[in-house]
């Protein structure tokens, strides 16, 4: 998972790399499995509120959409989910 803002840069992904980036404090580099189980549960924690957020945007962008586009949109979905 990606996430970019003006200033920041976080990568995060289990079981591999994560990287930090700041434009006052600089870059950190680390694998995940040179993190104690606590840290790896916060970052796992921060993933999971990002997600929210991606789907927070996603629905907001739909909205936005013309209705019968955000119609189609979520038909397709339910019928992905359906097999």
């Amino acid at each position: 998972m990606i996430v970019k803002t003006k200033d920041f840069e976080l990568e995060i992904s289990n079981g591999s790399d994560i990287y930090f980036g700041s434009k006052t404090s600089g870059q950190i580099f680390n694998k995940w499995d040179e993190f104690e189980d606590n840290v790896k549960l916060r970052l796992e924690i921060i993933q999971n509120k990002i997600s929210k957020l991606i789907l927070e945007s996603e629905e907001i962008l739909l909205e936005a959409q013309a209705p019968d586009k955000k119609l189609k949109v979520r038909r397709e979905e339910a019928d992905s989910i359906e097999g």
